[in-house]
C-alpha cells in the first residue's frame, strides 16, 4: 500500500510540476505580450504626438512667414520705414487711413483756395467783357491760371498715394487669406488625426495620414458650397 502511495505521490508531483511549468510559461508569455503591447502603444502614442507637434510647428512657421512677408514693403522709394508702417496688419490699415485723411485734407484746402480764386477771376473776366480791365488785373488773371495748373498738379501728386494704398490693402488681404487657409487646414488635419487616433489607437500612422489626406482632398473639391457645408459639419464635430 505504501508503494502505491509513493507512486501516486510521484505522479501528483510530476503533474503539479508540469502544470506549474505550463502556468509559468503562460504567465511569462502573457506578461511579455502585455509589455510588448504597452510598449508598442506607447511608441505609437509618442510617434503620433511627435508628428502632430511637427505638423503644428510647420503650420505656425508658415503663418509666421506670411505675417513676416506682409510686413515687407517692396516700394521704399518714398523713404517709408517698413518696420514702422508694417509692424502688423492693424498698423498698415492705420497708415492707409492716415494717408487717406491727409490727402483728403490737402485736396479740400486746394479746392477752397481755387473757389476763392475763381470768384476773383470771374470779376476780372466780367470787367474784361465791359472793357474796364487794367494790366494789373490781367496779370492777376495769368497768375491765377498758373496757380490753377500748379494746384491741379499737386492734386494729382496727392492722389498718387492710392497706388501704394492699393498695394498695401492687397498685401494685407492676401496675407489674411493665406493665414486663414493655413489655420483651417492645420486645425482640420490635426483634428481628423486625433479623432482617428482616439477611435483606433493601434491604427498604423501612415494609414491615419492617408485617410486624413483623402478627407482633406474631399473637403477641397470643386463644389464650393457642398465643401463648405462639409467643413462646417467637420468643425462642429471637432468642437468649433
Amino acid at each position: 500500500m505504501s508503494g502505491d502511495q509513493d507512486i501516486l505521490g510521484g505522479v501528483v508531483e510530476r503533474v503539479a510540476a508540469s502544470i506549474a511549468a505550463d502556468l509559468k510559461d503562460s504567465i511569462v508569455t502573457a506578461v511579455e505580450r502585455q509589455i510588448n503591447h504597452s510598449l508598442t502603444r506607447s511608441l505609437l502614442e509618442n510617434e503620433f504626438h511627435k508628428r502632430l507637434s511637427q505638423e503644428m510647428r510647420g503650420g505656425l512657421q508658415a503663418i509666421y512667414k506670411e505675417i513676416n512677408a506682409a510686413k515687407r514693403v517692396s516700394d521704399t522709394a518714398r523713404g517709408e520705414n517698413p518696420e514702422k508702417l508694417f509692424n502688423e496688419a492693424a498698423d498698415q490699415l492705420d497708415e492707409i487711413l492716415r494717408a487717406t485723411e491727409d490727402a483728403t485734407g490737402k485736396i479740400m484746402d486746394i479746392v477752397e483756395k481755387q473757389q476763392d480764386m475763381q470768384e476773383r477771376a470771374g470779376k476780372v473776366l466780367h470787367g474784361l467783357k465791359n472793357g474796364g480791365v487794367t494790366k494789373d488785373q490781367l496779370q492777376s488773371l495769368r497768375e491765377m491760371s498758373d496757380a490753377l495748373n500748379a494746384d491741379l498738379m499737386e492734386i494729382m501728386t496727392t492722389l498718387s498715394f492710392q497706388d501704394l494704398t492699393g498695394q498695401r490693402i492687397k498685401r494685407i488681404v492676401g496675407a489674411i487669406k493665406k493665414v486663414e487657409s493655413i489655420v483651417l487646414d492645420l486645425y482640420l488635419a490635426t483634428g481628423l488625426k486625433m479623432q482617428a487616433h482616439e477611435q483606433a489607437p493601434d491604427k498604423d500612422l501612415e494609414q491615419v495620414e492617408a485617410e486624413t489626406s483623402r478627407k482633406m482632398s474631399e473637403l477641397k473639391g470643386p463644389q464650393a458650397g457642398a465643401n463648405q457645408a462639409g467643413v462646417d459639419d467637420l468643425l462642429a464635430q471637432l468642437g468649433m
